[in-house]
Parts: C-alpha cells; sequence; structure tokens
C-alpha cells in the first residue's frame, strides 16, 4: 500500500477490515463538466470523481502501509 500511494500521490480516506487483509477507499481528483448557457439559461454543471477501492493483504502483523500487499483494485468514475 505504501507504494501505491507514493506512486499515484493519492491517500486512502477510510479502510474496512476484510478476511484476507484490509480494503482501502481513495478518491481521486474532482473533474467538473461546464456546458454554456445560453438566452439567458444558465450554464449546467456536473462533476464526478474517481473512486477506487483498492484490496490488500497483510504481509506482516505490523499494520503500517508497508504491511500491506495490493491484490486488486476497482475502480469507478474517471480514472
Amino acid at each position: 500500500m505504501a507504494d501505491f500511494m507514493r506512486r499515484t500521490s493519492l491517500i486512502p480516506s477510510s479502510a474496512y477490515p476484510t478476511g484476507s487483509g484490509r480494503s482501502f477507499i481513495v478518491y481521486g481528483a474532482t473533474t467538473s463538466i461546464v456546458t454554456p448557457g445560453s438566452y439567458g439559461t444558465p450554464s449546467v454543471g456536473r462533476s464526478f470523481q474517481c473512486q477506487m477501492l483498492v484490496e490488500t493483504e497483510a504481509t506482516d502483523a505490523k499494520g503500517t502501509a508497508d504491511s500491506w500487499r495490493v491484490t486488486r483494485i476497482n475502480r469507478s468514475g474517471p480514472c
């Protein structure tokens, strides 16, 4: 997990234990789409955010960021 954080510059916002280790939830940057208004109508904007569920397995009992090996990453949004 430490290597993932170092390479992506993303830090998990939360984590929870699983049967094989721990899952971390990581949010990426927000992307906004704005459509300019016309004829006095206000513009329409929408924001999207990348969300990653990083599943890990414990490599030792310390519980530090170096103690978790990434086994799977599930992504949603504009990642």
